[in-house]
């Protein structure tokens, strides 16, 4: 079983393919319309680029590609998650993109599980829980340990 590490609270739900993911809204500053994004050459697959934002290089990765996934189509319903994290002790930001948003939701501690574990599943270490809420599951992302490495490696990339 995996380690828990979710907590009780309030989560940004989204969605990525068929499936629902949420993020703390804690570390979300922003949820933007999907903006130009300028592609970094020689950057990898899942750093589709940066994006401008509020005047700074802001580096975009699209999830699916970080799972192991296919590709979002960039489209008017595609939107830019910009979230807030630590890396080494830094705060970084970093957009991520969502094929959509849907909103604001409070998640109990009695709703949270550890995410399973099956063999070794690509995206199982940036999970940090699984939460049932009404009849679908909803995917906690830990999104330090998913894009940490991304953001410096973008904002070197983009400086």
């Amino acid at each position: 079983m995996a380690i828990l590490h979710a907590e009780a609270g309030r989560y940004l739900s989204f969605i990525l393919g068929a499936e629902v993911y949420a993020v703390p809204v804690g570390k979300v500053e922003v949820v933007l319309e999907t903006p130009l994004v300028t592609r970094v050459p020689n950057a990898e697959q899942h750093l589709r680029g940066v994006i401008n934002y509020r005047g700074s290089v802001v580096p975009v990765v699209d999830p699916r590609l970080r799972f192991g996934g296919t590709p979002i189509a960039i489209d008017d319903t595609t939107s830019v998650i910009v979230l807030q994290m630590r890396y080494e002790g830094e705060e970084v930001v970093v957009g991520m993109l969502a094929d959509s948003v849907r909103e604001v939701v409070d998640i109990a501690a009695s709703d949270i599980e550890a995410a399973p574990t099956m063999g070794s599943l690509p995206a199982g270490k940036f999970v940090a829980g699984v939460a049932k809420l009404g009849g679908e599951f909803v995917v906690i992302l830990d999104v330090e340990a998913a894009f940490s490495r991304l953001a410096t490696a973008a904002e070197s990339a983009g400086t």
